[in-house]
């Protein structure tokens, strides 16, 4: 599995905020009450994440159930059975299994299977909808598809003389092979054909090994969901050939600049990873599984800090991989000589290395370096310390600014001794900040660098932020009450009054008037003066607030060939502008749109090598990610350069499911076609496989933009590519809006979204009447606005239009967010509620 802490912290997160929603939305489920509508869909978008999320990891167990209640909410969405009863038994049974799965896996970072019966119970109520509960309220489990059962014995039968192709070409099996390939592709398994095909081709050469090992992978997928075993664990006693550990421990321990590159290192990584999968090599695997992902990684400046020390460790993991991996020593896992935060992040290897130096007499020391102070001196502390000491393991201290990095070592020297050494190379302790022994609870204390870096607990910058967000509003609420007009106007009328009496009187009354005046302005002035103040707190706030847009891009390029190794794709992701910051709350907004994107354009857009070849293409695509900061906005574009869009293609199966009648398809113009992509269930593909065919993505992301206050954008090229541009605010506490006036009540809309503001009934084009379609009173129109929407303009007639405001966004009821074009719910400086209309759901429901 992959040992990436940033990616394990987003998986145990997510993970658990999905269940959360599926448990909630399914408590209520029964024979009488069903989840129906749009919480059917929440049900679909939290499995296909879950499966995502466990399939990046390399978690099959909960990747294979989660897959499994996707297919059957598949069917829910097509009108095929109802969620309720023993459906809703059935996936509530596998939410449960889902908990334990990922307790097991986040805790041992290993993969935990699938109960094969649970499997075999949603595969069941897959085929025959709702069936009928045994007593007690349980669902029998029917047996497997006896189909995909047979075929994965026949490949287990084949598994054998398929891992001898790693030793030299068999016109037996090859022919094997083959037949396997057609075989797979009649059951619909594209990846696995593709599989089997590329052993073929690569038997008796260098590359059998890890297409071997990709094959094993695949197998122990299938074996997985028939519930017969498929082969996977037959291969390694059968294959030919070995890893060249060495070659890719020096390769690791020159991560920090290998000769050809990070992207040829990721490469080579992935390919021995896959050839040590061949070998039954798990140890093995994984390091070059991490040496993949840190490579891959880069160009990010947080993972670049990492790359100078990471590398050793990872080099020292490689050489000391066993063939299938050594069990670690008694009570190593669990030494308690080993400090507490060390001892999750280590290998098996490293606590063995670290058991048999303490057992030799040596002793554990904790070294804290900051980060980023120059090459030269990182490498000459790493120099004086070598000869004395051996790095066990490493972990970063997450927050610190600049990056601060822990390094594990074991010596037989005194600390003394040690700190000498280091001394010598960094006089001034710009890089080694501290060096103590390990059982020494202060060395596990947060570091002190005057006055550069302080920890802060989460909590208390959230609470910052809360009032940050409270004293705006209250700002905004005086901003508008001087803005008011009748305290004016009563100044003003003192001010004539005062004019028309003589004596006592009128002196006294512009007296006051003078007063009053000079209280208002200087109410104006502190006004202004604080709003200058509250931008100054704002840019402060979002300092606390904002990461580095890089933390979202880390884990795509593992996600993209996850997608496309299986269907024989060949994909390189360029990621761009991963310095950018951007708020932590939209992060958390668009972690699940992106991935959708990145699978929606190696799955729709890519095409296979051959393909390219034959369009004059090179075989391997590519696909760009990037991020830049517009002004008041960040825009994020995913784009490759696949097939494009086909507009005649889309139209055909919108008609073919309903979407547009034969006689409104030829005048529908291409944002129109396009807008149809983001129809909920909408989905070009033909056959259903593991990322396609089942109407989930683009409604997701269309849905993240709105609800971070944004748009989304496509552009495509039938032939070469399509791109994707998210355009959003800076944060996603406030919105610019627009007010207006419905049947007496006022409406928000984003500013963003407003094309034009017209008098009167407009300009002659068709107007859209607000107060319908909100379920109030209609009244005469008495202003139009033009606002952009996913399909194109569209003319929405109000009552009056009020003024532009900033709003403040709170949480959405989940009885709000059903209902079609509210996007949202914000707060007027005055206090009052507002919802925020949303222009593609008013288009929608027009």
């Amino acid at each position: 599995m992959i040992e990436d802490d940033a990616l394990w912290e987003g998986f145990a997160a997510e993970s658990e905020e999905h269940l959360d929603t599926i448990e909630r939305l399914l408590s209520g489920a029964g024979e009488e009450s069903l989840v129906e509508g749009e919480g059917v869909n929440t049900l679909f978008r939290a499995f296909h994440s879950l499966k995502g999320m466990a399939s990046v990891l390399g978690a099959a167990g909960m990747r294979d159930l989660a897959h499994g209640c996707e297919d059957l909410l598949g069917l829910a969405r097509a009108g095929k059975l109802a969620v309720g009863g023993g459906v809703a038994d059935g996936l509530m049974a596998a939410v449960d299994s889902l908990r334990a799965l990922r307790a097991q896996v986040i805790e041992t970072h290993r993969d935990a299977p699938a109960d094969p019966a649970l499997l075999r119970r949603i595969a069941a109520l897959s085929e025959a909808g709702i069936p009928q509960p045994q007593a007690g309220g349980t669902t029998a489990p029917d047996a497997a598809d006896p189909l995909l059962g047979a075929f994965a014995s026949r490949c287990a039968a084949a598994a054998a003389a398929l891992a001898g192709l790693s030793a030299g070409r068999d016109e037996a099996a090859l022919a094997e092979a083959s037949d396997l390939a057609g075989a797979a592709r009649l059951m619909r398994l594209p990846g696995l054909a593709a599989g089997f095909e590329a052993l073929a081709g690569a038997a008796g050469t260098p590359a059998a090994l890890p297409a071997l090992g990709r094959l094993r992978r695949l197998l122990a997928l299938l074996g997985a969901r028939a519930g017969e075993a498929a082969g996977a664990d037959a291969i390694p006693g059968a294959a030919s050939g070995t890893v060249d550990r060495s070659f890719l421990a020096d390769a690791a321990q020159g991560l920090a600049d290998p000769p050809g590159g990070h992207a040829a290192l990721a490469a080579t990584a992935r390919e021995g990873a896959a050839a040590a999968c061949a070998l039954g090599q798990e140890a093995l695997e994984r390091a070059l599984l991490a040496l993949e992902d840190l490579a891959d990684r880069a160009a990010d400046p947080d993972a670049a800090a990492l790359l100078g020390a990471r590398g050793p460790a990872l080099a020292e993991a490689i050489r000391h991989a066993g063939g299938g991996g050594a069990a670690p020593m008694a009570g190593s896992a669990s030494d308690s000589r080993i400090p507490p935060s060390f001892l999750p992040l280590l290998s098996e290897t490293a606590r063995q290395r670290a058991a048999a130096a303490l057992e030799s007499g040596a002793r554990l020391y904790v070294a804290r370096l900051a980060m980023g102070q120059g090459e030269a001196l990182e490498a000459g502390i790493a120099d004086a310390l070598r000869p004395e000491a051996e790095i066990l393991g490493s972990r970063t201290l997450p927050g610190a600014s600049p990056p601060l990095l822990e390094l594990l070592i074991a010596s037989t020297a005194e600390l003394d001794a040690l700190s000498r050494a280091a001394t010598a190379a960094d006089p001034s302790r710009r890089v080694l900040l501290s060096l103590s022994a390990a059982e020494d609870e202060a060395s596990h204390a947060p570091a002190t660098l005057g006055s550069a870096t302080m920890r802060v607990r989460q909590e208390v910058i959230d609470g910052i932020i809360t009032l940050e967000a409270e004293v705006r509003a209250a700002s905004l609420a005086l901003a508008e009450a001087l803005r008011e007009s009748t305290p004016r106007s009563a100044i003003a009328r003192i001010a004539v009054l005062a004019g028309k009496l003589d004596g006592p009187v009128g002196r006294e009354l512009t007296e006051l008037s003078d007063r009053l005046r000079g209280f208002e302005d200087a109410l104006e002035e502190a006004e202004s003066r604080l709003s200058f103040s509250l931008r100054r707190l704002d840019e402060a706030v979002m300092e606390l607030r904002v990461v580095p847009v890089g933390t979202l891009f880390a884990r795509l390029p593992r996600v993209a060939r996850a997608v496309a190794e299986p269907a024989g794709k060949e994909v390189e992701v360029v990621l761009e502008g991963q310095e950018v910051a951007i708020d932590r709350s939209l992060v958390e907004l668009l972690a699940d749109p992106l991935l959708h994107l990145i699978r929606n354009a190696v799955d729709h857009g890519i095409e296979p090598p051959a393909e390219r070849r034959a369009a004059g293409k090179p075989p391997r695509a590519l696909l760009r990610v990037s991020a830049a900061r517009r002004a008041g906005s960040i825009r994020v574009r995913v784009s490759d350069d696949g097939r494009g869009i086909h507009h005649d293609r889309v139209l055909a199966r919108a008609v073919e499911r309903g979407l547009v009648t034969p006689g409104q398809a030829p005048g529908l113009s291409p944002a129109q076609i396009e807008a149809l992509l983001f129809r909920p269930g909408f989905s070009t593909a033909s056959t259903v496989t593991e990322t396609s065919g089942r109407g989930v993505g683009l409604d997701v992301v269309q849905d993240a933009a709105r609800r971070a206050g944004g748009t989304l954008e496509v552009a495509s090229t039938p032939g070469r590519g399509t791109s994707f541009t998210l355009r959003l605010p800076l944060t996603a506490a406030t919105q610019a809006v627009l007010l207006v006036e419905v049947a007496g009540h006022p409406y928000a809309l984003p500013t963003a979204r407003i094309e034009a503001v017209l008098e009167g009934e407009g300009d002659g084009r068709p107007v859209l009447a607000l107060a319908p379609l909100l379920g109030l009173p209609r009244r005469p129109t008495g202003a139009v606005v033009v606002a952009r929407s996913a399909a194109g303009p569209v003319a929405l007639g109000v009552d009056r239009v009020q003024r532009r405001a900033d709003i403040l966004l709170r949480p959405l009821h989940p009885a709000l967010a059903r209902m079609p074009g509210v996007g949202g719910v914000g707060v007027l400086g005055n206090g009052e509620p507002v919802l925020l209309l949303e222009p593609d759901g008013l288009a929608g429901e027009g």
